[in-house]
């Protein structure tokens, strides 16, 4: 099966057992021969490369899903070579739910370069931070056993709220630009540099 027939099929999931059978085609799969080596990591990276120019909310339980193999791998192999663009998707898709999956992925995780990587930005999930911030607070509230995996949380949101020169709308430029290329943007000035984003 190709990247394209998996994703078209995960679209059309009508039972959980056909979705089991393609989520073991790209499951993290530790080599045996390899400790640093995943069976299925050159498979999803196809799956996720082939997303890029065709991804929308009925791409989201593939998304996800490939986001917590994605983790597996990382914290096994110390490899997340898909995390940064499938945090791309989440944000553009925007389901105020996946903050904490991008939160959990950049501020839990053990390996510091993932931490580094994933820009704080992400947190916005294409949406005005104070929405993203009241869906959180509401969360916590409603689900208390959120708090303990989601500690620093509201405080993380709030210092980007804070943050000089924060603006959505320059974080939607810059990580379009870094997908499709700057050159191909209306507009492709951006009033921060591009390494800022990376703090």
């Amino acid at each position: 099966m190709i990247a394209l027939d998996l994703i078209e099929k995960y679209r059309s999931i009508e039972t959980e057992k056909v979705q089991t059978e393609l989520i073991s085609m790209f499951a993290f799969s530790k080599n045996e021969n390899n400790e640093i080596a995943d069976n299925n990591l050159a498979f999803r990276t196809e799956v996720v490369e082939e997303l890029l120019h065709d991804f929308s909310e009925k791409d989201l339980k593939l998304i996800r899903e490939i986001f917590n193999q994605e983790l597996k791998c990382e914290l096994s192999t110390r490899r997340h070579d898909n995390l940064y663009q499938l945090c791309y998707y989440l944000f553009e898709i925007g389901e105020l739910q996946d903050v904490f999956l991008i939160y959990n992925a950049k501020f839990n995780s053990k390996n510091m370069d993932v931490g580094t990587m994933l820009d704080r930005e992400m947190m916005y999930l294409n949406r005005p931070i104070d929405d993203v911030l009241e869906f959180v607070k509401s969360e916590l509230h409603e689900k208390p056993e959120l708090i303990e995996k989601n500690k620093t949380i509201l405080t993380e949101l709030n210092n980007l709220k804070k943050q000089p020169k924060n603006d959505l709308n320059e974080y939607k430029k810059f990580i379009k630009g870094y997908f499709f290329g700057h050159e191909n943007q209306i507009d492709t000035k951006l009033k921060k540099s591009w390494w800022e984003f990376w703090k």
